[in-house]
C-alpha cells in the first residue's frame, strides 16, 4: 500500500503502543524502549551520525538530514530479511539479504507528471513477455497507432488498449507481479539506452529495472525453487506470455530519500525531483520535541 501515510506504517498497533509506553513509564525505562522503535536499518544510525556532526549554521542540510530519517521512520522498524529497495531520487533498485546488497540495479523512475508513489507491495513472482495495459490517463497518446490491441466488452464497446508481448512492448520482456493500489511494478523496458542517463525521472510511474531478468533468475533459484538461467531465456525467447512464482514472496519498497549517509557522517545528496522535501519539512518544523529532561521527569513521575 501506500507510505503517505506514516501511522499506518508502524510495526506495532496503537494499543501495542500504548502497553510498551505505560510499561516503560512504570519500570523507568521510557528511552531505552523508545529507541527499541527506532528504525533498524543502518542507514537510519549513519544519518542520525550525520546529524550530530552536522555544522550547526548548516540549517538547510539539517533540515534535509532531519525529514529523511523521519521518511526511515514511515517505514517499518526491520525491513525483513530479504527484500528489495528503490530509491527514487537515486535512480536505483538493490536486493537486500540479511543486511546486505547483493544486487543493484540502475532504475527509471516516473517523470515530474506521472510521479512514482511512495508505497509497499508483496513481490509474489514474474510474467515473461508480459502485455501491457496501457493506463486511462495515456490512452489517447496510443489510440490508433500500430501495435496496440483493442479490448472490447461484449457489446463491442473499447474498455480498454493494450500492447502485446515482443520487441516492442514497453514492459520489455518481464515484469514483477507485486499488487498494490497504484498499478507500480518493477519492469524491463524496450528503451535501455535510458538507463545510461544521469537523469532517469522517464516513466509513467513504474519502475524500469535494468538487468531485471538477471534480478528475476536470482529471486528464481532461491530457495529450492526448479530453475535455472537456462531456463529464463529459454521462455524469453519463446515469445509466450507466461508466469513464474517465487517459492517465497519478498517485500518491495518504493522509498524517496533525498539523502544517503556514509559512515563518517559524510552524506550523499539527491535531486528533490518532485518538491516532496518542502511539506516534509514544514511539518517536522511544527512538532515540538522532547527533551531529555523531559524524558527523565516522565520516567521519575
Amino acid at each position: 500500500g501506500s507510505l503517505g501515510d506514516p501511522a499506518q506504517q508502524s510495526d506495532l498497533s496503537d494499543e501495542r503502543q500504548r502497553a510498551l509506553l505505560e510499561w516503560a513509564l512504570y519500570e523507568g525505562k521510557l528511552k531505552a524502549s523508545l529507541d527499541e522503535l527506532l528504525p533498524a536499518h543502518p542507514q537510519y544510525a549513519a544519518l542520525k551520525n550525520a546529524l550530530a556532526v552536522a555544522d550547526p549554521a548548516d540549517a538547510e542540510g539539517i533540515a534535509k538530514i532531519r525529514l529523511n530519517l523521519d521518511r526511515w521512520r514511515w517505514l517499518p522498524r526491520d525491513l525483513g530479511d530479504r527484500y528489495i529497495i528503490v530509491n527514487v531520487p537515486a535512480y536505483t533498485a538493490a536486493l537486500v539479504e540479511n543486511g546486505e546488497t547483493i544486487s543493484r540495479h540502475r532504475a527509471v523512475a516516473g517523470a515530474v507528471r506521472t510521479p512514482t508513489p511512495q508505497l509497499m507491495a508483496e513481490a509474489t513472482g514474474v510474467i515473461f513477455n508480459p502485455y501491457w495495459n496501457v493506463p486511462k490517463s495515456i490512452e489517447p497518446e496510443v489510440r490508433g497507432k500500430a501495435g496496440y490491441e483493442a479490448i472490447r466488452d461484449d457489446e463491442g464497446n473499447i474498455v480498454r488498449y493494450r500492447q502485446p508481448p515482443g520487441p516492442n512492448n514497453s514492459l520489455g520482456r518481464i515484469k514483477f507481479v507485486m499488487y498494490n493500489p497504484h498499478l507500480i511494478y518493477l519492469h524491463d523496458t524496450n528503451a535501455r539506452g535510458l538507463f545510461n542517463a544521469e537523469e532517469r525521472a522517464r516513466s509513467h510511474g513504474c519502475i524500469r529495472t535494468e538487468n531485471i531478468l538477471g534480478l528475476a533468475n536470482m529471486l528464481l533459484k532461491m530457495d529450492g525453487n526448479d530453475w535455472s538461467e537456462e531456463k529464463t531465456l529459454d521462455v524469453v525467447n519463446s515469445g509466450k506470455n507466461t508466469g513464474a512464482k517465487f517459492a517465497n514472496s519478498l517485500p518491495v519498497f518504493i522509498a524517496y530519500f533525498t539523502l544517503a549517509a556514509r559512515g563518517d557522517g559524510s552524506v550523499i545528496d539527491y535531486e528533490d525531483i518532485y518538491g516532496r522535501d518542502k511539506p516534509v519539512a514544514e511539518a517536522l518544523n511544527e512538532w515540538q520535541p522532547v527533551s531529555a529532561e523531559d524524558v527523565q521527569v516522565a520516567e521519575a513521575s
